[in-house]
């Protein structure tokens, strides 16, 4: 009888041949050895075929699941289906974990509390160069983490890893209609079933580059009110608590750092506290400058690393 690995590695790819050696590399190099991984090819016109079928011709421990294009939600889910493992770690196509990643991060699911893990990242440019440590913009937090996940998403998810138990209680699945925010729906979800923990070491290196789904502003904002007003109309004792200006700011699909939602509460630095009130205000009274300005900075920085990049 095969023995049934405790992780399922989940990978989706599309037209992913440019990163996906050194991805794969970074699993098969993992200390923790008890994992498959399961790879969705959504429908790629690259040499990403070819990349994944040398791989199982070595006999790496693959479940290849090749299908026409359907998009990262759909994609997820049909990984998920197809994973046997107690345990679903998310790697991206253009990002890569470190040696102990899985060794690390396993045993935390040792305790039956915790629903899903991560750890803290290193965010690097197209070539590998180190940018800056994810946590030096965000704050990462343990335990029962519901509303400082609905402020601010700080689960990076290429770090995640999820019990299939939980899921399953969460509503099992990703949500298809989503392109970029799927992964943090799903956190909420899990958010609610139980407890989340993490590594503090920057067991995952995200790469930053201008092809990244990440950059589509509008289709971001989009999602995110949706995740937004569905939470609060399942968490309507949130309502109340937040306040009137970090609702409006929360609704129309920002994220909120802790530091920033205390000045939300009159507390902290009197200029952090004149950025929530402007914030605030402009949320509700003019939400489209807001999308405006951001969409504005989001192009202006997808620029700047195009341009780094093609100077390489």
């Amino acid at each position: 009888m095969t023995k049934v690995p405790k992780v399922s590695v989940n990978l989706c790819c599309y037209n992913s041949a440019r990163f996906l050696e050194e991805t794969l590399a970074s699993v098969f190099a993992q200390n923790y050895t008890d994992y498959e991984l399961v790879i969705v090819n959504d429908g790629s016109r690259d040499a990403t075929d070819a990349i994944i079928k040398k791989h199982l011709a070595a006999g790496r421990p693959i479940v290849y699941l090749p299908q026409e294009n359907a998009g990262l939600g759909a994609s997820r889910n049909k990984a998920l289906a197809a994973s046997s493992g107690e345990i679903i770690a998310i790697i991206d196509h253009d990002d890569v974990w470190e040696p102990r990643k899985l060794e690390l991060l396993v045993p935390f699911f040792d305790r039956p509390g915790v629903s899903f893990v991560g750890s803290d990242a290193l965010m690097m440019d197209s070539q590998g160069r180190p940018l800056r440590r994810y946590s030096e913009g965000i704050t990462l937090h343990r335990g029962r983490i519901l509303r400082e996940l609905f402020l601010c998403n700080f689960v990076p998810c290429a770090a995640a890893m999820m019990r299939r138990s939980a899921i399953a209680a969460a509503g099992g699945l990703f949500r298809p209609d989503f392109h970029i925010a799927e992964e943090y729906e799903l956190f909420l979800r899990l958010a609610e079933q139980g407890e989340f923990d993490f590594s503090p070491e920057p067991l995952v290196r995200i790469r930053v580059h201008s092809n990244s789904a990440g950059w589509d502003f509008a289709q971001e904002r989009s999602e995110l009110r949706k995740i937004y007003a569905q939470f609060l109309t399942r968490h309507p004792e949130l309502n109340a608590t937040l306040g009137r200006n970090l609702l409006a700011a929360k609704s129309a699909g920002f994220w909120v750092s802790p530091e920033l939602a205390a000045a939300f509460a009159g507390q902290g630095p009197a200029a952090l506290r004149a950025q929530a009130l402007l914030l605030g205000t402009l949320s509700r009274l003019a939400p489209g400058a807001i999308d405006g300005l951001r969409s504005l900075k989001r192009a202006i920085q997808r620029r700047l690393i195009a341009s780094r990049e093609s100077g390489a």
